[in-house]
C-alpha cells in the first residue's frame, strides 16, 4: 500500500467520524426522533462518501467535473462548521450535564445557524481580494530601488475551482498596483489536471506589461509538472526552480520545494547559485523554512506562501506553531526580512473565513529603516 493510498484512507476514516459524529450530537441537541436522527446518519455519510468520491474527479478538468467538485466541497466546508458547533455543542450538553441541567432546544438550532453563517461568510471573503503593504529595507541595492514597488502573490490554486473567471481578476488586481515587477510564490496549480490554455492567455495580460518571476511550489508536483511549468513560461515568466536571475542589480533566485523542510537539497541549491554577498538577493521560498540556510547564503529577503495562514479559522493557530511565528506577515531572521503570504487562492473547500485572501505590495527602501 503505497503513501497516497495510507492517506486516502486515513482521511476516509476521519470524514466518516466527523460525519456520523456531527450528525448524533444534532440529532439530539435538536431532540429529532428515531426516525429523524436515522436519516440524518444516512445523509451525512452520503456526503462523507461523496466528498471521498469527489477526489476522484480531479482527474478530470471538464466543466461538468469542475461544478461537481465545487459544489462538494462547498458542502464539504458548511458540514467543517457544522462539526465544531457540534463540538461546542458537546461542550455545552457536557457542562449542563454536570450542573444537572438540560440544554434547552433552542441553543442546537442557534448552533447550526452560526455554523451556516460562518461558512457563507467564508464563501464571500474568500472572493474578496485584499492587499496588504509592506515597506522593505533591501540592503546593498542600488539607490533605483529606492520606492520600487513588486507584488508578491502566491497560492493561487487554479484548477477545478479557481479558474479562469478568478484568475483574470487576480491579474486585474495586480495591474491595478502598478508593481515594477510581480513575485509567485508558487502553487500556481492546483492539480493534478488542468487546461492550462486559459490560464496561460489571462497571465499574459500582465507579462505584457511587468515582469513575473515565478518558482514552482509542492503542488505543481501532484500532477503534469513539466506541463504547469512550461506553461508559466509561455505566459512569459521567468522560472526560478533553484536558479537565479538579476534584476537592476539585484538577485532574485528561487529554490524548489525540496522536503518543505531545513535540507541540504536547499542548501545545495543556494550554493551552485554562486549569489554575490555584495549585491542584494531576494529568494523566493514556498514554504517559509529553511530560514538558517538561507540567511546563511546572505539572502536579504526571502518571500514565502503556502500556510494559507491555516485558510479559515481556526488553522492559524496551528500553521503558527508548525512554522514557529513565519506562517504570516513579515519577521526578521538574523540579518533577513521574512515576507510570508496567506495566498490568494484556497485548497480544498473554497472558503477564508477570518482570512482574506491578499496580494502582498512590497515597497522598497534602501536607505531608511523598514516600517
Amino acid at each position: 500500500m503505497n503513501s497516497r493510498t495510507v492517506f486516502f484512507v486515513i482521511v476516509a476514516v476521519i470524514v466518516v467520524f466527523i460525519s456520523l459524529f456531527t450528525s448524533k450530537v444534532y440529532s439530539a441537541a435538536l431532540e429529532a426522533n428515531p426516525s429523524v436522527s436515522k436519516t440524518l446518519s444516512i445523509v451525512s455519510l452520503f456526503i462523507a462518501f461523496s466528498y471521498m468520491a469527489s477526489l476522484l474527479l480531479r482527474r478530470s478538468s471538464n466543466v461538468l467535473h469542475r461544478t461537481l467538485y465545487t459544489i462538494l466541497n462547498i458542502i464539504a466546508g458548511i458540514f467543517f462548521y457544522l462539526f465544531l458547533g457540534a463540538i461546542a455543542l458537546g461542550i455545552i450538553d457536557t457542562i449542563l450535564f454536570l450542573s444537572i441541567h438540560t440544554a434547552p432546544l433552542w441553543i442546537g438550532w442557534a448552533m447550526v445557524c452560526i455554523s451556516v453563517l460562518a461558512s457563507i461568510i467564508g464563501f464571500i471573503q474568500a472572493r474578496i481580494i485584499t492587499v496588504k503593504r509592506y515597506s522593505i529595507t533591501l540592503p546593498h541595492a542600488p539607490a533605483s530601488w529606492n520606492g520600487k514597488t513588486a507584488v508578491l502573490v502566491t497560492d493561487t490554486h487554479f484548477g477545478l475551482v479557481n479558474y479562469k473567471k478568478f484568475s483574470d481578476m487576480v491579474v486585474q488586481k495586480i495591474l491595478s498596483l502598478k508593481p515594477d515587477f510581480v513575485l509567485h510564490g508558487g502553487d500556481f496549480y492546483d492539480g493534478p489536471i488542468v487546461d492550462t490554455a486559459p490560464l496561460v492567455a489571462s497571465w499574459k495580460k500582465l507579462t505584457e506589461e511587468v515582469l513575473l518571476f515565478y518558482t514552482p511550489g509542492n503542488h505543481e508536483a501532484y500532477g503534469d509538472y513539466e506541463l504547469f511549468v512550461n506553461s508559466l513560461r509561455q505566459m512569459g515568466a521567468t522560472v526560478l526552480d533553484d536558479k537565479v536571475a538579476e534584476y537592476d542589480g539585484v538577485q532574485i533566485a528561487g529554490t524548489l520545494y525540496h522536503s518543505g523542510r531545513e535540507s541540504k537539497e536547499v542548501a545545495e541549491a543556494l550554493a551552485h547559485m554562486n549569489l554575490d554577498s555584495a549585491k542584494a538577493s531576494i529568494l523566493i521560498n514556498h514554504p517559509p523554512t529553511s530560514l538558517p540556510e538561507a540567511s546563511e547564503a546572505n539572502i536579504s529577503l526571502m518571500v514565502s506562501g503556502h500556510t494559507h495562514r491555516g485558510q479559515f479559522w481556526p488553522f492559524r493557530y496551528i500553521t503558527r506553531r508548525v512554522y514557529k511565528g513565519y506562517d504570516y506577515g513579515v519577521k526578521a531572521y538574523k540579518n533577513m526580512t521574512v515576507v510570508t503570504s496567506n495566498g490568494v487562492g484556497t485548497f480544498g473547500p473554497p472558503l477564508r473565513f477570518l482570512n482574506s485572501p491578499e496580494v502582498v505590495l512590497l515597497t522598497f527602501n534602501v536607505k531608511s529603516d523598514m516600517i
